[in-house]
């Protein structure tokens, strides 16, 4: 039933459209067509000759007047002239006499004064007698020279000099100068090497040179021996700096003479 109900419906409204279209279909007004190209048709007749034409009078030609160039004078360019050289005399080196040499001991170097601690006078009334403490030598009459030296380590660091040491100086070498050593490398061992001074392969010994007092305090220090790099050499004056504070005490004033070995090995 909705069906057809459905269907008259669509059927009347597409009727209605149908009527209203043809009751207006005669009120349609169609515009002409637009015509775009004007064609001008020109007979060969109507062109008038060209002798018959009026003459159209002549216009006043207009003057023009000359344009007048200013000449710029060109200014003359100086020349450079080129700048004369000079002749420089070469420097004469005055001439080295023994006057003016004055002799370098490359071989010490000395702390700063302020590291040196004097010992006090009565440390000096301990040692065995004031000659000791200055270092004087021994006759040579003396029977210590006519001894044997501890080992050969003793002998080449000290040479002929530790015969005018006295009996107690002689005795606290002989006992501490190894574990002296032993403390000062292990302490560069925990210092390490030189910065830069492993990768180049820079390796050697120094032997280093001071006087240990009483009190533990060192003074006179510097190198007897050096390697040749600066690195090494600067950094054993300060390892002992460092070093000397575990050092045994001697009951006077000793010098100690020992090796600083430098080696690469682990690197």
């Amino acid at each position: 039933m909705r069906f057809f109900i459905a269907f008259f419906i669509s059927l009347f409204v597409y009727l209605l459209l149908i009527w209203l279209y043809i009751a207006h279909f005669s009120k349609v007004v169609v515009p002409p067509k637009r015509v775009n190209n004007h064609v001008i048709k020109i007979d060969i007749r109507d062109i008038p000759d060209p002798k018959s034409l009026p003459i159209p009078k002549s216009e006043p030609i207009a003057t023009v007047k000359p344009v007048v160039k200013k000449i710029v004078e060109k200014k003359p360019v100086k020349k450079k002239v080129p700048a004369k050289k000079i002749a420089i005399k070469p420097k004469i080196k005055p001439k080295v006499t023994k006057k003016n040499v004055k002799k370098k001991d490359d071989d010490i170097v000395y702390i700063p004064e302020p590291f040196i601690v004097k010992p006090s006078k009565q440390q000096v009334e301990k040692s065995d007698d004031l000659a000791s403490f200055l270092g004087a030598a021994v006759p040579s009459n003396s029977s210590s020279t006519t001894k044997s030296y501890p080992n050969k380590k003793i002998q080449k660091l000290y040479g002929s000099t530790f015969h005018t040491y006295t009996p107690t100086q002689k005795k606290f070498i002989e006992d501490n100068l190894d574990e002296i050593q032993r403390i000062t490398q292990n302490t560069l061992t925990r210092r390490g090497y030189p910065q830069g001074a492993g990768r180049t392969g820079q390796q050697g010994t120094n032997v280093v040179s001071f006087n240990l007092h009483p009190n533990g305090n060192i003074s006179e220090l510097h190198l007897k021996t050096r390697i040749g790099y600066r690195a090494l050499d600067d950094n054993t004056l300060e390892l002992i700096k460092t070093a000397y504070k575990d050092y045994p005490y001697p009951s006077t004033t000793t010098k100690i003479v020992f090796y600083v070995t430098y080696s690469i090995y682990g690197y």
